[in-house]
């Protein structure tokens, strides 16, 4: 269009700039009066097919059969009435597997298939995603949501540019000069108004050595403080 100029719909910004995106995860009102959602945390988003069969009964007996799948691999059952949601909450299920209260690093963990499963994944990446975390929340404490994604190759089904860090699989060598599994570290993705693609922090990091790695990074950049091995929970 050599000369051409579109006309702006509004003078005045259309977007709102302090949006922010919304914990869904635990007992939230519906507008419907009387009814609530839940949001139930899955490891990674790994569920069994005897759990599903589970969560598909939890959805009949206290909603109305529905179950909503979420971008960040957790799930939702809708439409519970607010007189069930103290004994839904009191299930085995959600007591001892899908918590709708996860930690705060466990919340926003993201990973895809990985190399169990996947023919394109370069590395293991659902139990690793998990393993690390648990271990980096033994040696930091955080206050704020961090969101971390991991995906098993360039493809990025993880989607690690838009996460707060990211983890690409690649191969690597370690400090003796062997090849091993490791990742690219990305950081500073955003969604929302104020999008932005992460960029690479660190290439090329052996899985062994994320965990102080990670660590780090959430206390110079998150916020997050180093605990008291001895004295903190």
């Amino acid at each position: 269009m050599p000369g051409k100029k579109l006309e702006r719909a509004s003078e005045e910004e259309m977007v709102e700039k302090q949006w922010e995106r919304r914990d869904y995860l635990g007992v939230h009102p519906q507008k419907q009066e009387g009814l609530s959602y839940v949001g139930i945390h899955i490891p990674v988003g790994r569920v069994q097919a005897y759990e599903m069969d589970e969560l598909a009964n939890l959805a009949d007996k206290y909603g109305t059969g529905e179950l909503r799948l979420t971008v960040e691999q957790n799930i939702i059952i809708p439409n519970v009435e607010n007189s069930k949601l103290d004994a839904l909450l009191k299930e085995p299920l959600l007591k001892e597997r899908f918590s709708p209260e996860p930690s705060i690093l466990m919340k926003t963990l993201v990973a895809c298939t990985g190399n169990q499963f996947c023919g394109q994944a370069i590395i293991e990446t659902k139990a690793r995603a998990l393993k690390v975390t648990e271990e980096v929340e033994r040696e930091v404490a955080v206050t704020r949501k961090v969101r971390m994604h991991w995906t098993g190759c360039p493809n990025t089904c993880g989607q690690v540019q838009v996460a707060d860090i990211g983890f690409m699989g690649c191969m690597t060598r370690d400090e003796n000069g062997k090849v091993t599994e490791g990742v690219d570290i990305f950081l500073g993705g955003r969604i929302g108004t104020d999008s932005h693609l992460a960029e690479v922090y660190k290439k090329g990091v052996p899985c062994k050595d994320l965990v102080p790695i990670v660590a780090d990074i959430l206390v110079n950049h998150f916020g997050a403080v180093k605990r008291n091995r001895e004295g903190d929970d």
